[in-house]
């Protein structure tokens, strides 16, 4: 009777077990690189929302290794949402592909092409035949009276599809958190493209501001944009002089500037102005370029000399940390014009050339902003030197490990094509392009006299602010035909490419600049790829198999033979 007692208790205790176990949220990550763990910044905005969030996820079906992978990922993710924001998160996953015919498919597409997500084409093998089919790797998050697309894939040319479909499951919570904080935020942030220093037009800067493609990848879309006239001030009625106080007011009003390829010089008071912005907590993203250098220039001469951009802002920027060079870059990594080598017919033969002024810069940094970046093109950069201060310096772009300087005043001439430069004149390494700053940052005007008759609340020691510097103005323009056509941001006219590391760089670098609650962080998650090494398998292969094969078997032997041994003493 004992026995059955304890037996029966022993089960009493499971059950109960059980019961306490399904009430409580218990989970344990000992993956080296932390990939089911959810951050708290995740937490914090789950937490936050008011209201039920509803996720459709459009990545249902018969799908090839990486995209199961893929859909495992985001389903373990939303499950993980779901226990944190209970009742308030729902999602389903949905087939596109399943139970419609070709009309109602194609409606289908061209709706959540609408909405934003993004078709791609995969092949699917099934009894010895492939077929291609469309698939839509994204989901469309629902909110209120509100909706948003999240795109899962990550396509890269630099990486495979298994370095493609890693780098998408390293954003998903990045992306997913990101639109739902998005999407559930009451407050939009201002920000400003300064003018009045001869900056990029607004149609220069219109594929980052409102998109070309007339997509959500712009900053509008996050942000309300303005164009902020720095030379523009309102009269003091008292003292009959433009009032520097309220200017400075009304440019703290922005989250973050961009000062975006400035042609002409700034005065004492443009600089005092944005001194004070960025005294008072301001971000800046600065687009500067250390040459004036254009291949507009080559269009009637063969050559022309590129000299220094005296834009008055050294003695500044030196006060915060860096150095903008008078050079250029000259990187054996580099993007190709097309040049005219000879004719048939009278008609030009053209081939293409690698242009050293055109840095190909591709991110190796982790940062939230760089990592993961696709390629970056640059048109006449310079080099940036960081000043030992009290300021946090990172460094975002560099060039390749083949590069060399050009000091203005220099020479650029398409001779360099026909005689190229010796190799071993490309000795310069990673040569710095961008880069953030972040800390307190000290007055360029403190101890210095101050403009008069001006009722001046003057700060002269920032609270903990940010700022990116970037060598190139030319990285954020988008080019803009004769007749006013628009192309993309990152468009190489020569050979119609659009390279979209360019923009994503822009974003990234905004975001982070007006991120209050920390999801650019979500960025640098990093999930190592373990693949398996196909060399190894295929010299291994017999060995492999035999130990898939006769292991098991022999662990069985083992123990049934210890079993039988431990019966026959128990009952001999």
């Amino acid at each position: 009777m004992r026995k059955y007692y304890s037996s029966l208790v022993f089960i009493l205790l499971i059950i109960l077990t059980n019961i306490l176990v399904s009430f409580t949220d218990f989970s344990l990550d000992l993956t080296a690189d932390g990939k089911h763990s959810i951050s708290e910044e995740t937490i914090k905005t789950l937490e936050k929302v008011d209201d039920i969030v509803f996720i459709k996820v459009y990545l249902e079906g018969v799908f090839p290794a990486e995209f199961k992978h893929l859909h495992s990922e985001v389903l373990n993710l939303l499950s993980s949402f779901k226990t944190i924001a209970d009742d308030n998160l729902e999602f389903e996953f949905i087939n596109p592909n399943e139970g419609r015919n070709e009309k109602e498919k194609v409606d289908l597409y061209k709706q959540l092409v609408k909405q934003g997500l993004a078709p791609t084409d995969i092949e699917i093998r099934k009894a010895g035949s492939s077929i291609n089919q469309i698939i839509f790797p994204g989901a469309i998050i629902y909110y209120k009276d509100k909706e948003i697309a999240v795109n899962f894939l990550k396509n890269s040319v630099t990486k495979n599809a298994g370095e493609n479909i890693n780098a998408s499951v390293e954003n998903l919570e990045f992306e997913f958190i990101s639109a739902i904080y998005h999407i559930s935020k009451t407050k939009t942030h201002r920000i400003a493209f300064l003018e009045g220093n001869g900056e990029l037009s607004a149609s220069e800067v219109y594929d980052i501001t409102e998109s070309v493609m007339q997509d959500n990848d712009k900053l509008s879309y996050h942000y309300t944009i303005d164009r902020f006239n720095i030379k523009e001030f309102e009269i003091d009625s008292n003292t009959l002089q433009a009032d520097i106080s309220s200017q400075v007011k009304k440019l703290t009003s922005y989250k973050a500037i961009i000062i975006a390829k400035p042609t002409i010089a700034f005065n004492m008071l443009d600089k005092f102005i944005i001194d004070q912005y960025l005294m008072n907590g301001g971000k800046i993203l600065w687009l500067i370029d250390g040459a004036k250098a254009s291949m507009d220039s080559l269009q009637q001469n063969k050559s022309f000399i590129a000299t220094n951009n005296d834009l008055k802002l050294s003695d500044q920027l030196f006060k915060y940390g860096i150095r903008i060079n008078a050079n250029l870059i000259e990187d054996l990594r580099s993007t190709e014009i097309p040049i005219v080598t000879g004719y048939s017919n009278n008609i030009p033969q053209q081939s293409y050339f690698p242009w050293p002024y055109y840095p190909l810069l591709f991110s190796e940094n982790n940062h939230p902003i760089s990592k993961g970046l696709d390629a970056i093109k640059c048109d006449f950069a310079s080099s940036i030197d960081t000043i030992k201060n009290n300021i946090n310096k990172t460094i975002l772009l560099h060039s390749s490990k083949q590069s060399r300087i050009s000091p203005t005043p220099a020479k650029v001439s398409l001779g360099i094509l026909e005689n190229p430069p010796p190799l071993t004149s490309f000795n310069k390494e990673n040569l710095t392009i961008a880069v953030l700053l972040e800390g307190e940052f000290e007055s360029v005007f403190k101890n210095r006299i101050l403009p008069k008759n001006q009722k001046l609340n003057f700060v002269n020691q920032s609270k903990k602010t940010q700022m990116i510097v970037v060598s190139d103005g030319d990285l954020i323009r988008n080019s803009v035909s004769n007749n006013g056509d628009i192309y993309p941001l990152g468009y190489d006219r020569f050979i119609k490419y659009t390279y979209l590391g360019n923009k994503k760089f822009i974003m990234n670098s905004i975001h982070f600049l007006c991120d209050e609650t920390g999801l650019t962080q979500l960025k640098a998650k990093e999930i190592k790829l373990r693949l398996l090494d196909k060399e190894k398998i295929k010299n291994n292969k017999t060995f492999i198999q035999l130990i898939n094969i006769l292991l098991p078997l022999i662990i069985l032997l083992i123990f049934a033979f210890i079993f039988t041994k431990m019966k026959k003493k128990k009952y001999a």
